[in-house]
């Protein structure tokens, strides 16, 4: 079934900050990058691990192509504890919230073209080196409504999941930026209850896209 969670959009901020001198990663990967060696450890504000093309041209972006958020895990029963429902109310709350604040600054399309951005996204709980990897992938629809806390197994699984992403020019395959995060406990939004995860989508969403229009030259970076 699709899967996606409000850390994922940590990962739009692979596009802000400063750029540094790049240091190799070395550790156990999922697969969902072509490339872990670009990488380097984020500074402040950043992802924990990233990289940013430093030829981009940024200002030449107007509209944005986001790819179906997709999960890797470590076969099919890896996630068997986290219910059904609530990986699908993860992924439509995340999908309204990052849709919808990219929509106000960039033309959200469905083609590659000249000025499109092409976000790709991926939850990994899995290791490149395990001998079955199971990818999942969106495929719409609405899940019901929740309230309440969260299930132990759902804050777990939002406390320990990892998220990678990419984003390139949808024209040429030109790599932009990509990352690799995982949810910070000092300084993080709580997320106990289905209102704080809707909280923290918001507000993840509105501070990673604003500072994207700000690199593409669309407002003041806050």
């Amino acid at each position: 079934m699709p899967c996606r969670l409000v850390a994922i959009l940590l990962l739009l901020a692979a596009v802000t900050g400063c750029t540094s001198a790049r240091s190799p990663v070395r550790r156990e990967v999922s697969g969902f990058l072509d490339d872990y060696s670009t990488l380097r450890e984020g500074g402040p504000g950043e992802v924990a691990l990233v990289y940013r093309n430093p030829q981009a041209d940024w200002k030449s972006y107007d509209k944005v192509l986001l790819e179906p958020v997709t999960l890797w895990r470590s076969g099919r029963k890896s996630l068997d504890a986290v219910p059904e429902e609530d990986l699908l109310r993860l992924v439509d709350g995340l999908e309204s919230a990052v849709r919808r604040r990219l929509g106000e600054g960039f033309g959200l399309v469905e083609n590659a073209g000249p000025g499109v951005m092409r976000i790709r996204l991926a939850i990994t709980e899995a290791r490149a080196s395990d001998p079955i990897l199971d990818v999942l992938r969106a495929h719409g629809g609405a899940a019901k409504a929740a309230d309440g806390p969260l299930h132990p197994e759902t804050r777990r699984f939002i406390e320990a999941a990892q998220i990678e992403g990419e984003i390139r020019d949808a024209a040429t395959n030109q790599l932009l930026a990509a990352g690799v995060d995982r949810r910070r406990r000092q300084g993080a939004m709580p997320v106990d209850t289905w209102a704080e995860v809707a909280r923290a989508m918001d507000f993840w969403a509105d501070r990673v896209c604003s500072r994207l229009e700000a690199r593409a030259g669309k407002r003041q970076a806050p």
